[in-house]
Formats: C-alpha cells, sequence, structure tokens
C-alpha cells in the first residue's frame, strides 16, 4: 500500500473509532445500570451480559483502529527478534493449548541483531501469530523459522499453518485495513504488522496455497550478533 493510501486509511480508521467510542460506551453505561437494577430476572440478566460481552468487543475494535490510526513513535534498540519469538510464543501458550496446536520454532543460526522496537513487532509477531492459530486445524502443528545472513544484513522468519487456503481476491488485499475474512474482526491486525515492519526498514508477504498452506514471512536489516 502506498503512503497516501496509508494515510487516508490511518485517517478513517481514526474517524470510526471516534465515532464509535462514545456509543459503545453509554451502551455498556446503560447495561451496568439496568443489571443492578433488575438483578432478579434471569432472562433480563442474560440478555444484559451478553449486551455488555459485545460492548467489550466492540471496544476492542475502537482500540485496534486507534492502533493503526494513530501509531506510537517507534523507539529501536539492537535485540535478537528470535528471543521476542520466543517471547510472544510463551505469551499465547494457553490459545495455542486450547486448540491442541504445537508451535515449533527454529531461531535463525548464527545469532544475529536487528535494530528493534521490542513492544511493537512483538505487537505485530502476536497478530500474525493470532491470525495462525485462528486459522490452523486443530492438532497441528505450527512452523516459525527464522534464518538469517549477517554478510547481506537480513534476518528472515517465516510462520507456517495448514489451514484452508486464503481467496485469492482476498489474500490481494490482506494488509489492508478492514479487510477480513471472519466476522466481527476490525481487520487491522495484518496492516498494523505491515505499518511495523516499514518503519523496522523491513517488509512483510504472505503466501497462502491449497496443499501448501498459509506463509507469512518477516524479514528485516540485521547484523552479527
Amino acid at each position: 500500500m502506498d503512503p497516501e493510501r496509508v494515510k487516508i486509511a490511518q485517517d478513517v480508521a481514526t474517524a470510526l473509532a471516534h465515532e464509535l467510542r462514545s456509543p459503545v460506551f453509554a451502551i455498556a453505561s446503560a447495561a451496568r445500570l439496568l443489571r443492578y437494577r433488575v438483578a432478579e430476572d434471569p432472562v433480563i440478566e442474560k440478555n444484559i451480559g451478553r449486551i455488555m460481552r459485545e460492548a467489550q468487543h466492540l471496544n476492542g475494535i475502537v482500540d485496534a483502529l486507534l492502533e493503526f490510526g494513530r501509531p506510537d513513535p517507534v523507539y529501536l534498540a539492537p535485540a535478537n527478534p528470535d528471543d521476542l519469538w520466543a517471547s510472544v510464543l510463551h505469551e499465547h501458550r494457553g490459545a495455542l493449548e486450547a486448540k491442541a496446536l504445537l508451535a515449533r520454532h527454529s531461531p535463525a543460526e548464527p545469532r544475529v541483531i536487528c535494530r528493534l522496537d521490542s513492544l511493537q513487532l512483538g505487537q505485530a509477531f502476536s497478530n500474525v501469530l493470532v491470525n495462525a492459530i485462528e486459522a490452523a486445524p486443530e492438532g497441528t502443528d505450527l512452523v516459525i523459522g527464522s534464518s538469517a545472513n549477517a554478510t547481506e544484513g537480513w534476518w528472515r522468519s517465516t510462520v507456517r499453518n495448514d489451514g484452508v487456503p486464503i481467496a485469492p481476491d482476498t489474500l490481494a488485499r490482506a494488509f489492508d485495513p478492514l479487510v477480513s475474512t471472519k466476522p466481527g474482526h476490525a481487520g487491522i491486525g495484518l496492516a498494523v504488522a505491515q505499518r511495523v515492519l516499514s518503519e523496522h526498514a523491513g517488509s512483510i508477504s504472505l503466501e497462502s496455497t491449497a496443499g501448501a498452506g498459509t506463509t507469512l514471512t518477516f524479514t528485516l536489516p540485521a547484523s552479527h550478533g
């Protein structure tokens, strides 16, 4: 996506987030008040609970839109991206276990160092991992393999799952904001990941074919560890 389209998309995302935030807050507040007033009716209690869950879900979408539309500045420091991958996988071990998924991570050898904003790049890794977990069939493997060439100055990591291939028209727009195959999702995760990689002078790409699964590739500038 060219810079002008990115700026337009960020402005739209920010405007949508601000339009949604106030009504979502009002809905959640009204539901909490009703729960307090009519706590003895189980039917009302059940439906108020549903309203509050949906309001919480909408609030998550608002936060995602703001994350894309008004990103924090990037602060780069030397770090090993495979150490960051290990941390992200540890954080998501519950989601992996819930689908009986085995995440096999092979760090790059020899070790390399990249200039990273660990918080933001970690979020990009997390966004991609969550998508892979949701797409992977239960009981399968997620394969995360890294390689590096310090002489040529790059580190590369691929994330592969064996889920249903992404339709070509969706694949072509996978990194556009508000594009998602999952109902109720903002479609911001990959757009944020692409922005973060671009701000690290890196790149991100996605391939998906029948029989070969879906593979996402991160590439970053690197040096000797």
